[in-house]
């Protein structure tokens, strides 16, 4: 039951966190006729809280938001 109590408090913590819908495109690939952008999510100059470096995410976009987006523009996810 403590197991249960603390998955819904971790997902319901994370999921809340609006900083992780939107980020910068640092990479645009295509694999197997999907188009993909990396995004950075988060970014860390090793501060207070232990975090260091960049947090990526991967999305999956239409082909015509892949042509018009270019590297370095800021893309959110649309839930």
């Amino acid at each position: 039951m403590k197991k249960l109590f603390f998955i819904i408090i971790f997902l319901v913590v994370s999921c809340s966190d609006d900083k992780y819908r939107c980020g910068t495109i640092d990479q645009k690939y295509e694999k197997n006729g999907e188009y993909f952008f990396a995004l950075i999510l988060s970014e860390s100059n090793g501060g207070s809280n232990g975090e260091n470096g960049r947090v990526y995410g991967d999305v999956s976009v239409d082909k015509s938001v892949y042509l018009i987006k270019k590297i370095g523009d800021d893309y959110c996810v649309e839930e």
